[in-house]
């Protein structure tokens, strides 16, 4: 591996650890264009799954048992389906249209955030809506690594406390990754040639996680929902760009 792909590889573990600690994951879109810069596809999809799966570990650490069940056993299942949809159509169905439709209802959701926030849409926060955005979370994880804005959109409209949000979503997503590993293994997306390029990074994955963590002590509650929904705003606006 070259000098730029450590590099690369490198900014993408920091981003993701300090994303997923500190934001619950709304950095985690930029971690696919970043890595298709010097990775094809398939080696960035399969290295950067042992990734996220150490940086789960490190995350559940922290946050450990400040999650919510009742939404997790709402959401995991539906998520579930879409990882098996997903895996059965892995290199055969075109992302672009998901790309769409994932960043136009993130970019709309963080745009009603910030311009109609005193408008209610509570059938976001609905169990059906929850199994919708389940699914399609699931869909996008599998095919792009990028499973965070239907889930932020549930999540958020549900209004749960900062600590409660990064915990749900830290235990989804770990749940996702591990059963993303079969899949990945058996459309011979993930190898051992690849795990053992990840392995490496596990001291980086640690340090991300604790820089994330104490980045999260220094923002309020206050402020967290804006950065989230900035983050939302941003990546969905980054995914439109990649379909374009």
């Amino acid at each position: 591996m070259s000098l730029e792909m450590w590099l690369m590889l490198s900014l993408v573990v920091v981003l993701s650890g300090i994303s997923k600690a500190a934001f619950a994951g709304g950095l985690g879109l930029l971690a696919m264009p970043l890595m298709l810069m010097v990775f094809d596809p398939h080696t960035a999809l399969g290295v950067l799954l042992p990734i996220l799966l150490m940086l789960d570990g490190f995350t559940l650490r922290k946050y450990w048992q400040r999650w919510s069940l009742p939404i997790l056993l709402q959401l995991l299942p539906a998520a579930i389906v879409g990882i098996v949809v997903a895996a059965l159509l892995l290199g055969s169905l075109s992302t672009h249209q998901l790309q769409w439709l994932i960043g136009v209802g993130s970019v709309l959701f963080a745009l009603r955030y910030f311009l109609l926030r005193r408008q209610a849409m509570p059938w976001l926060a609905s169990r059906a809506a929850g199994v919708v955005m389940g699914l399609l979370s699931g869909i996008s994880s599998t095919l792009l690594h990028a499973g965070g804005p239907p889930l932020a959109m549930h999540l958020l409209a549900r209004k749960l406390p900062a600590t409660e949000y990064i915990a749900t979503s830290a235990v989804f997503f770990a749940v996702l990754n591990l059963v993303k590993v079969p899949a990945f293994v058996w459309q011979q997306q993930l190898t051992l040639e690849l795990l053992w390029l990840a392995l490496p990074f596990l001291p980086l994955c640690y340090l991300s996680i604790k820089l994330g963590y104490w980045l999260k002590q220094k923002v309020s509650d206050q402020h967290f929902l804006p950065a989230v929904h900035g983050l939302l705003l941003l990546a969905g606006g980054k995914l439109i760009w990649q379909a374009i």
